[in-house]
């Protein structure tokens, strides 16, 4: 249950980046202040540094067919 609950956050997330995506790409671009840039920086900077802590959507998601699969075969 908690590795479902994981994955619906992760998809949540993915979601969100998309529409980000989308907007910088086809959207009129945006102005933000300097404090919220630096904020945005510093905030990258420090996921690229823990990048190792976290896993892959994709193996997450591997563990939860395989899971699934396991427990319908029981």
């Amino acid at each position: 249950m908690e590795v479902e609950a994981r994955v619906l956050e992760l998809e949540k997330r993915v979601s969100i980046l998309s529409r980000a995506l989308y907007l910088i790409l086809f959207e009129e671009g945006e102005t933000f202040p300097k404090n919220e840039i630096d904020d945005l920086k510093k905030r990258l900077n420090d996921y690229r540094a823990r990048r190792e802590e976290f896993i892959s959507l994709n193996g997450m998601l591997k563990d939860v067919q395989s899971n699934t699969s396991q427990k319908s075969h029981k």
